[in-house]
């Protein structure tokens, strides 16, 4: 990237002299200069001057009234200044180095300043005016995003809130199902999720517009000189930018709240709260419905992904009805286990697709990943309130009646009863199914398991209605 440098210097000799050495020995850089200091501020933040070279002797204003101008202003008082004078004068350096100078060197240059000293001195000048632009920027931004961060937002407001920016709307924004995808594929596509909503807002706002993340999933953007109808299709343009979009197949979800300042009495404070409690409101509206299309998505990307899985998780859903049957449960309870038998591996969305599908055995880390998965699968299901019921069942679908099973241990009846029957009806089937590391097991043999393991690692009475009632077999 070149580095921009302004040579303000009433003598077009000097300038001429200074360009030279500097094009000679710094390459990339590009040279403005400046016959006086007037307007100067201007011309820096116009062509991005990284530093300045000034003469102190000039004409109409002087380099001291130079210096002391810039650094009263906040969008040049960074830049490093070194001041070059033939005045061979103490106080007149100690002055300008008083004044904010950053080094200095005099007139006429010597062949060892040409050569060394000037490159080297304004190479460093550069460095540190980079070097302070970073930290400023970090300081007023999100890292993640590049958003300006809640420090910056409050500057912002206090700049904007202001006759000439009425009126002056705020749109609030909340991304649906964040922590959904955090927990189900893990916090880097939880980030690539809010870099690209960063992206796709910022790209629909003008250039003037404040675009700030204020929370983990939250979002503001101030829109001076601009009505709520204007506001309003903004928000209408960034839902159709994101309309398509999707991580690891899900669909981009926001909730918006708006609202606008027309008049100088009204609290900016107070606006920014009803735009907040309408997006609130929007998202209790939207967010069930919402979080319930990305569990079926979350589903379907897993089935897509292991086809086999499907099969096993519809074989078990039929074997946990037909338990419940036999159980004489309610029509209530038997959804409930139909669904539950449906989703129990949900939580294998997680996990490597490599793991799901290797040949051999596990090793203990591959192991581990896998015992993660009613745990995920819980956090997924907790996140719709229509599924909060039944994700206890899939957390416990591991769980042993001798208390050796995960994720809790928990032992005997404290394993919730329909987690039971879904752990003996995915055994069942697990056992006489092709899989990756072996071949199905006859009906026989693995009856035979689950009477071995009856009161140990199954309900010892869901066993014997398994075996009895629904395959009509002896249990012994």
């Amino acid at each position: 990237m070149d580095n921009n440098i302004m040579i303000v210097d009433d003598s077009i000799l000097d300038r001429a002299l200074i360009k030279q050495i500097l094009k000679k020995r710094l390459p990339d850089i590009n040279v403005y200069e400046a016959d006086d200091g007037t307007n100067l501020n201007e011309k820096l933040v116009k062509h991005n001057i990284h530093m300045c070279i000034l003469d102190i002797i000039m004409p109409i204003k002087d380099g001291f009234e130079v210096l002391r101008d810039m650094k009263k202003d906040p969008t040049v008082m960074d830049i490093p200044v070194i001041v070059w004078t033939g005045i061979n004068d103490k106080q007149a350096i100690e002055k300008a180095l008083l004044l904010g100078a950053y080094d200095y060197f005099s007139k006429p240059l010597s062949d060892e300043a040409m050569r060394i000293s000037l490159p080297l001195k304004i190479n460093n000048a550069i460095e540190l005016m980079k070097r302070n632009h970073s930290i400023k920027y970090l300081s007023y931004h999100d890292a993640l995003t590049g958003l300006y961060n809640r420090r910056a937002l409050e500057d912002k407001i206090l700049l904007l809130n202001k006759e000439i920016n009425f009126p002056l709307s705020a749109i609030m924004g909340d991304i649906n199902g964040l922590k959904l995808i955090n927990d189900t594929f893990g916090h880097d596509k939880g980030d690539l999720l809010l870099k690209k909503v960063a992206a796709l807002v910022g790209s629909a706002c003008r250039p003037n517009d404040i675009v700030a993340r204020c929370g983990g999933d939250e979002f503001i953007i101030l829109l001076p000189q601009t009505k709520k109808e204007q506001a309003e299709e903004l928000v209408k343009s960034i839902k159709a930018l994101y309309s398509n979009e999707k991580i690891n197949g899900i669909e981009i979800s926001i909730s918006f709240g708006i609202a606008t300042k027309y008049k100088e009495p009204e609290d900016i404070i107070k606006v920014l709260k009803t735009a907040e409690d309408i997006m609130y409101s929007n998202k209790t509206l939207e967010v069930d419905s919402s979080k319930s299309h990305m569990i079926s998505t979350i589903i379907t990307t897993l089935h897509e992904k292991n086809p086999r899985e499907e099969h096993h998780s519809k074989r078990v859903s039929e074997l946990c009805q037909k338990i419940g049957i036999a159980m004489e449960l309610s029509p209530l309870e038997l959804r409930k286990l139909k669904v539950s038998g449906l989703l129990h591996d949900i939580g294998k969305i997680a996990i490597e697709e490599v793991i799901l599908n290797k040949q051999g055995a596990l090793d203990e880390q591959e192991r581990e990943q896998i015992n993660r998965h009613p745990e995920i699968g819980y956090r997924i299901l907790c996140s719709s309130y229509e599924m909060i019921d039944l994700a206890e069942y899939i957390l416990a679908h591991h769980e042993r009646w001798d208390g050796t099973g995960y994720p809790k241990g928990l032992k005997d009846e404290l394993i919730p009863r329909n987690a039971r029957i879904i752990a003996l009806a995915d055994s069942y089937d697990a056992m006489t199914s092709n899989r990756p590391y072996r071949n199905a097991l006859s009906t026989d043999i693995a009856l035979m398991e689950i009477q071995k393991n009856a009161g140990t690692q199954f309900d010892p009475e869901i066993s014997k209605i398994f075996i009895e009632k629904v395959l009509n077999k002896k249990f012994k």
